[in-house]
């Protein structure tokens, strides 16, 4: 596995920027982790739901009754508990007495709703039942078409807020399906490459340097259809001078596995905290007193799409990862569709609901000149 994907998976990597504030003057534990919506390996340290929190709890009845699954099911913050006395546990701190809150559980409700969603996409309802004619032959579960009732969902879902464009939201689905045949093929090739005997090894590297980017040309080229037809049918395109954007693409090309800290892991925290201020400075420019939303990113590393989230109004927050997509595994391709497109939607939604809490931000009127030769 590349160091990407062994720090993904890791428990604990320090990755907060050296000018970002600290919660505690005793401890910074919490703010040097981070959260996995997803358990992908069983790990030493136990984990509890941590829901004490009042607005955590609310949170979480909330998603209970919206997505209409048991509050047991639904992954919130994680937090570890502390080894019983006499254990032997490296990581281990007098610093876990701390009685200060743990950042671990800053989980914004959106990103509450869209871990819930990603973790479990085959049991929840997605796509609105007029979307299921452009995907036939490709195996879909009933379950997953509802009938839409509303322009706007309340939750994570794919759907067209115009519906004029509810075509081109399928077709951007379906070329994030069939993106993972090319993917295939690519790595496909890779594999001859390496495995070849009539390649030099000196040439074979420059080769597989190739193929890499070509990977990352055609999942970027996917994402970017996707995220253009979202600013279109939310129409942000008339906020694009007023807002910055709150979906950012970042390409990994390498990543060193000599350290726990790979430099992979710190560009992309710093890309996401310039993203983050960015939005903190033009929440507080507003007429109106309101946080700045949640943003999302995508990290692309060869054939691995990486999903990450991060909550702009908290200048200590840390960077959640909800999931990790294999765009090559066979019989995935339309599951990791729907979660690239489900989150996608879901920006969409967040940064129109940040717009819709106040009254200063005017779309901006395109004048189209009067001359047919201008």
């Amino acid at each position: 596995m590349s160091a990407w994907g062994n720090w993904i998976l890791s428990k604990s990597s320090r990755f907060r920027r050296p000018d970002a504030p600290t919660l505690s003057s005793k401890s910074t534990q919490g703010a040097d982790r981070i959260l996995h919506g997803r358990v992908a390996k069983a790990t030493v340290t136990k984990a509890v739901s941590k829901a004490a929190n009042p607005v955590e709890s609310k949170a979480i009845a909330q998603i209970s009754e919206d997505l209409g699954t048991p509050v047991a099911q639904t992954p919130v913050a994680q937090t570890p508990v502390a080894q019983e006395s006499g254990s032997e546990d490296e990581d281990s701190d007098e610093d876990d007495k701390d009685t200060e809150p743990n950042p671990d559980t800053a989980w914004r409700l959106e990103q509450i709703y869209l871990n819930t969603i990603l973790n479990a996409r085959n049991k929840f309802t997605l796509m609105p039942s007029t979307w299921r004619m452009h995907f036939r032959g490709i195996p879909l579960p009933d379950s997953l078409f509802y009938v839409k009732t509303k322009s706007k969902s309340i939750r994570p879902r794919i759907y067209a807020r115009t519906d004029r464009l509810e075509y081109r939201g399928a077709m951007a689905l379906r070329k994030l399906i069939d993106v993972h045949s090319r993917i295939q093929d690519i790595r496909e090739h890779e594999a001859e490459t390496k495995n070849s005997e009539e390649i030099l090894e000196g040439d074979k590297k420059g080769v597989i340097k190739n193929l890499s980017a070509d990977m990352a040309k055609q999942l970027r080229r996917a994402l970017d259809q996707a995220l253009e037809w979202s600013r279109q049918d939310g129409e942000l395109d008339k906020y694009e001078d007023q807002l910055p954007s709150n979906v950012k693409i970042m390409e990994l090309k390498t990543a060193t596995a000599t350290t726990d800290e790979p430099q992979s892991e710190v560009r992309i925290q710093n890309e996401m905290c310039t993203l983050a201020e960015e939005w903190r400075r033009h929440a507080q420019n507003r007429d109106t007193a309101v946080d700045a939303p949640v943003i999302f990113g995508f990290v692309i590393m060869k054939h691995i799409i990486t999903i990450v989230t991060m909550d702009a109004s908290d200048p200590g927050a840390i960077m959640h990862i909800p999931c990790q997509l294999h765009m090559a595994e066979r019989n995935q391709h339309q599951w990791n569709a729907l979660a690239i497109l489900v989150t996608i939607c879901w920006a969409r939604d967040v940064v129109l609901d940040y717009i819709d809490a106040g009254s200063d931000l005017e779309p901006a009127v395109k004048v189209e000149s009067s001359d047919p030769d201008a």
